[in-house]
């Protein structure tokens, strides 16, 4: 009777303790619904908020969950997420194949397609470079093989008069070098990676900042530039560019690029090569929100699953199949968020976080996203107390948007799921994120 009497003591004292934990959520929920629509600086924009639980699905506060935003770069979540369900433990870097010319001569060429791999060559990834090294030691003669379909250089709704800068790389089924060119001067001139470029660029020109026409690989340099132009980044473009000639500058042997279907047989017996691990170039594209990344990793979970480089394909895919339980169906058209054409909901991105939370193994999840305080685009905000980080959030940003979404770690020890977004305000973001800064406090505390 004893045991009896403290086991029915103890399933009440739980029962009592759980009853209290729901009701100090619903209260601090209500709480923070209210400090949301009465801030004086959320005022100023449209501002939508969703707090869930991801173990019980449970929304703890919801504050326009259901609208839709201009996500900015909140995108790339998604892309994560479609690299997290297609692709293995590395990137495929390249695809190959032997064919032979004249069989009694023993003469043949090494067919090379590429897979979108945006690390191929990348001066940020020059560890991984295994592939390139396979092709370096190979004698054939590499001929890059076409790729239907026709990828355009930008994605739809992108700012067309950002062509010259780096966030804004063109897209490509063979990407080399990170499609991009760096200038660097000091008293002996200019420098030039790769050093194919170098006889593209001009001083005589007059011009105060490193110029680039947009459909042209010349580049107008200034005589004696200030900073930050004496170090820079500069996409260059493929139009009327020999993408074989850029490689055979590379390998230091013959490449040709065919730009139509030279061979009457259309090969399938391709051996792919792999590259960087997989995790490696995902906390790029999130720690530095990395936009060409973002885009040339749709490319490659496309090849990699459909056999065809298109981002539509993997886009309608995931939320045809994968993410069919969406509360609102996002309007997604790229990898990066570049595109002001992106529409999604907090609520929207609070069910794909929850998700990954629920598939991935959480420390490795978490290491994919920037950590407030520690690294990344939050590197400075967020901090948490003996620094360790809090906050592990997405930023995205453009000019009238900030948004943040992603996971944060209560002093209970437990995990939430949060999406804040902001659109429609004018001036700089940094009232938004002070702001946000207090409201992520209150929900560590009170959680």
């Amino acid at each position: 009777m004893k045991n009896a009497a403290l086991l029915l003591a103890l399933v009440t004292l739980a029962l009592s303790a759980c009853i209290s934990t729901r009701r100090l959520e619903r209260r601090a929920g209500r709480e923070l619904e209210k400090r949301i629509g009465l801030s004086p600086v959320f005022a100023k924009s449209f501002t939508g908020f969703v707090l869930l639980d991801p173990e019980t699905g449970k929304t703890l506060a919801d504050v326009h969950g259901d609208k839709y935003f201009t996500p900015a770069s909140n995108t790339k979540i998604l892309t994560l997420a479609t690299c997290l369900e297609v692709l293995g433990d590395s990137v495929p870097a390249m695809q190959t194949r032997r064919h032979v010319l004249h069989e009694a001569e023993n003469r043949s060429v090494l067919l090379l397609r590429g897979t979108g791999d945006p690390t191929f060559l990348h001066p940020q990834f020059q560890v991984w470079q295994s592939a390139f090294s396979w092709l370096k030691n190979k004698s054939d003669t590499v001929q890059i093989w076409p790729r239907p379909p026709k990828v355009e250089r930008f994605g739809p709704g992108w700012a067309w008069d950002d062509y010259p800068d780096d966030y804004s790389a063109e897209r490509g089924v063979l990407p080399v070098y990170g499609n991009t060119v760096h200038f660097t001067y000091d008293t002996g001139g200019y420098a030039v990676e790769p050093s194919f470029f170098q006889k593209n660029f001009d001083t005589t020109l007059y011009t105060d900042r490193i110029k680039r026409r947009e459909h042209e690989n010349l580049w107008a340099l200034p005589p004696s530039p200030k900073p930050p132009d004496t170090a820079r980044w500069f996409p260059f473009t493929r139009h009327g560019l020999d993408l074989g000639a850029l490689l055979a500058d590379t390998l230091g042997r013959p490449v040709q690029e065919l730009t139509g279907w030279e061979y009457e047989f259309v090969p399938d017996d391709w051996h792919t090569h792999y590259s960087t691990p997989l995790d490696t170039v995902l906390r790029r594209m999130m720690h530095q929100s990395d936009n060409f990344i973002a885009e040339q990793m749709l490319l490659v979970c496309a090849g990699q699953k459909f056999g065809l480089t298109h981002p539509n394909i993997p886009i309608r895919w995931m939320l045809d199949s994968v993410l069919v339980g969406l509360p609102q169906r996002p309007r997604w058209v790229d990898g990066s968020g570049l595109s002001r054409y992106n529409l999604a909901t907090p609520q929207g991105l609070a069910f794909v976080l929850r998700k990954l939370w629920l598939e991935q193994p959480h420390e490795r999840l978490l290491d994919l996203f920037p950590a407030g305080g520690v690294n990344g685009t939050i590197a400075d905000r967020y901090a948490g107390a003996n620094g360790q980080p809090y906050v592990f959030a997405k930023t995205g940003g453009m000019s009238g948007v900030h948004c943040l979404s992603g996971y944060i770690v209560t002093k209970r020890g437990k995990t939430l799921v949060f999406s804040f977004m902001h659109n429609n305000f004018v001036g700089t973001n940094r009232p938004w994120k002070e702001e946000m800064g207090r409201v992520l406090e209150f929900v560590r505390d009170a959680y």
